[in-house]
């Protein structure tokens, strides 16, 4: 038997996940066309900005809340790694 047969885990949350996506979505509207915002490779570059910065994961409310309390090193943490992320997979896509 596995956890999730055991508990509910859906409250889990890596809070990490949206900031990266703001963040890709931000990135990515100023570059405008000149490079591929295909779905594969976005997913490629948050798969990789986020393989690159702190998880962190809440299970409630107040942990959700304390998530989203501004962190400027978190959040340089994050621009650094959504920019090289962004860097790599525009030079390198998964496609032709």
């Amino acid at each position: 038997m596995s956890l999730e047969d055991y508990y509910d885990l859906s409250e889990l949350k890596n809070e990490s996940e949206k900031t990266v996506f703001d963040e890709l979505e931000k990135q990515l509207a100023e570059k405008g066309d000149s490079i591929c915002q295909c779905q594969d490779c976005v997913l490629d570059m948050a798969c990789l900005a986020l393989n690159h910065v702190k998880p962190r994961y809440r299970v409630s409310l107040l942990g959700s809340l304390y998530a989203q309390v501004e962190n400027d090193p978190f959040q340089e943490a994050v621009e650094k790694a959504v920019r090289k992320a962004i860097e790599i997979v525009s030079t390198n896509p998964s496609h032709e």
